[in-house]
């Protein structure tokens, strides 16, 4: 008997043979299979950069319209308050009307 390295059937040679080509062929699937992620990453975060890009947009729209909405409501305050103050200036000339014209009322009453 002899002693030192142990020796290797056909069998296990078929064995160790057949695990090398399938390592090798997991391996490459598994670089397949990252190329496929890479590409699917690229592709999400384009569609995402173009959504950015476009929510982006609507928000300066939006942004713009409200704008406008808010310097159209400036103008109604001050043009509203021009009328309070006129309608003012015509309630205090009726009361000197009133107060000038109409006889005045009997308290009993």
């Amino acid at each position: 008997m002899e002693v030192g390295r142990p020796r290797m059937t056909s069998d296990t040679k078929w064995i160790v043979g057949t695990m090398i080509v399938l390592g090798g062929l997991l391996s490459a699937q598994i670089s397949l299979v990252n190329v496929r992620i890479d590409d699917l990453g690229a592709s999400v975060n384009a569609r995402i950069d173009d959504l950015d890009a476009s929510v982006n947009a609507r928000i300066d729209g939006l942004e713009g319209r409200i704008d406008r909405l808010e310097a159209r409501l400036a103008s109604f305050d001050e043009r509203l308050r021009n009328v309070e103050i006129a309608f003012g200036k015509v309630d205090q000339r009726l009361l000197t009307l009133e107060r000038v014209l109409l006889p005045p009322q009997n308290p009993d009453q």
